[in-house]
């Protein structure tokens, strides 16, 4: 989690205790995986109250269909042993007065594809929770492994998005599970002119990082077809999950996360929180390939992203359109209703449900 997210949940437990009032909140909830495979969940319940802890396999499981591993835990964690090969856990917390709050592993932890995570579980401007295991990201998929083919699977994802453009499937292709999945994707040669001018002198990373921050505005344009497709997708509502990607999982990636999460009513800061986290997920080699000798500052800038590349997207949408949703009804023909609509699908209240 962001060091800014602790920052804003402290500050939320702090004007909590400072009202005196008996109401109380869960809050900084996060679900990490240790190194040797275990499960840790942290979360802080800001009255001070025990929580209770339960755990099911199914994200829309209510209480009654969960099992409880942690009943009246006051010290805000909970571990538990690592979970068979392809199993996947999600989390209710309680607390006393009957508030509860749903966590998952936000990341899913593959051998063949990097930055692949759940988009799930944040919270609303009107309090409702984006719903867990609905909508996945990820960079591409071309080394899947068996092992990483049970975890999939195991997530219902009935239509996968494909990002990149022709060369990119091309020279990587998908490797997919046979599990009856659609596979979509839209033909389109990527304009890399401002990244191969940005290495025509020698790379530098401050001529990287420029090349990045003009190319996020231009995708306003050049990527809305691709995200009309993953809009209508998504407002079809059916069964399972969808998962879109492109090649790192962070770029293009990262600006259709941040309009599906704005749509859903998102505050704008959690969704770039969300973006960064990238830098967390993803990770680029120079040890071979067409980055093998580049210098280390060049590396991380390619390999990572930074807040002025997303501010810059909603820059231009805020100057043209007004906004997301104004970007979004003329252009991705997502108007006011299926914004609503796609709030009734993939967004939950869990105050004392």
């Amino acid at each position: 989690m962001m060091r800014s997210t602790a920052r804003r949940g402290a500050l939320i437990s702090a004007l909590w205790l400072l009202a005196g009032t008996a109401q109380a909140a869960i809050v900084n909830a996060e679900a990490h995986r240790a190194q040797d495979g275990a499960l840790a969940l942290s979360w802080t319940e800001t009255s001070g109250a025990a929580v209770d802890v339960f755990m099911g396999q199914d994200p829309k499981a209510s209480q009654d269909q969960m099992t409880l591993v942690s009943a009246n835990d006051q010290d805000g964690r909970h571990s538990m042993a690592a979970l068979p090969s392809g199993a996947r856990a999600y989390f209710m917390l309680r607390a006393p007065d009957g508030t509860r709050y749903r966590l998952a592993e936000r990341l899913i932890p593959l051998e063949g594809a990097m930055n692949f995570r759940d988009v799930g579980g944040y919270e609303t401007q009107d309090g409702r929770f984006v719903r867990w295991g609905k909508i996945y990201r990820s960079a591409a998929l071309s080394g899947l492994t068996p092992d990483d083919f049970a975890k999939i699977q195991n997530l219902d994802i009935r239509y996968v998005y494909d990002l990149r453009s022709i060369d990119e499937r091309r020279d990587e292709p998908t490797r997919w599970p046979q599990t009856g999945a659609v596979m979509a994707s839209y033909d389109y040669e990527m304009d890399i002119s401002a990244f191969m001018a940005a290495f025509a002198d020698g790379p530098s990373a401050d001529k990287v990082r420029a090349a990045m921050t003009s190319f996020y505005p231009a995708v306003v344009d050049s990527h809305k077809v691709q995200f009309r497709a993953v809009f209508a997708e998504l407002l079809e509502g059916d069964e399972g999950a969808i998962l879109y990607h492109c090649s790192a999982g962070k770029d293009r990636t990262g600006v259709q996360t941040a309009l599906i999460l704005s749509a859903l009513g998102v505050p704008r800061e959690t969704v770039i929180e969300d973006f960064l986290l990238s830098n967390q997920h993803h990770r680029i080699s120079g040890d071979a390939g067409p980055m093998a000798g580049m210098p280390a500052d060049v590396l991380e800038v390619l390999g990572g992203v930074e807040r002025p590349y997303l501010e810059a997207f909603f820059a231009e949408i805020d100057r043209r359109y007004g906004g997301v949703e104004g970007y979004l009804a003329a252009e991705l023909e997502v108007d006011a209703a299926d914004i609503q609509r796609l709030r009734a699908l993939y967004t939950e209240e869990l105050s004392g449900s």
